[in-house]
């Protein structure tokens, strides 16, 4: 009988020590996914196009009298937002990055024109929600219609957040003044 009373009192405090409100595995691993999920800090992916810096210098003579440097390139300090997904805990961003360009036109070894060509040029000139994610694609000679007394350059600008563009045309003549025509509008 002295055992058994030894007996019980062992029994109800394994009892109760059993009973400590433990989680279960499941419970345990729920809790474990959670905190790991609250912990968890994924950065932005972030892409770019062009990836990197990106230049194209074009260097042209025209009917003898034109000398044209034209050097397109990317900013790499200006970008547009094209694309934004969350995906889980990942943010993914996509960039098209801004391009801008340097005209030099000499004639006889005099310069008639030197300017800067960028989206801020031509904000000015048409008030419209095209320009407010767009960038220069690209500024190029027209030899086809270049004449002796007057160079034409091909002057292109794509909005790439709305998969549109404009085209323009910009002639020079020999004293370097300029007349701007639109040739194409897809906005």
């Amino acid at each position: 009988m002295k055992k058994l009373w030894i007996l019980i009192p062992c029994m109800v405090a394994f009892i109760f020590m059993s009973c400590d409100r433990r989680t279960s595995q499941k419970e345990r691993l729920e809790q474990a996914v959670f905190e790991f999920n609250k912990n968890l800090n994924l950065d932005d992916l972030i892409h770019y196009y062009p990836e990197n810096y990106t230049e194209i210098k074009t260097d042209s003579i025209i009917s003898n009298t034109f000398k044209v440097n034209i050097r397109n390139y990317t900013s790499m300090r200006d970008e547009i937002l094209t694309e934004e997904s969350i995906n889980a805990h990942q943010k993914t961003l996509t960039y098209h990055r801004v391009f801008e360009s340097d005209i030099l036109v000499s004639v006889e070894d005099n310069t008639i024109y030197n300017h800067h060509i960028s989206v801020e040029k031509f904000k000015d000139i048409s008030a419209s929600k095209f320009w407010e994610n767009a960038t220069l694609e690209h500024v190029w000679v027209n030899q086809d219609t270049s004449t002796p007394v007057q160079l034409t350059l091909g002057v292109s600008f794509i909005n790439p957040k709305d998969n549109t563009y404009k085209l323009y045309e910009l002639q020079i003549d020999q004293l370097g003044n300029e007349r701007l025509t639109l040739i194409e509008d897809h906005s």
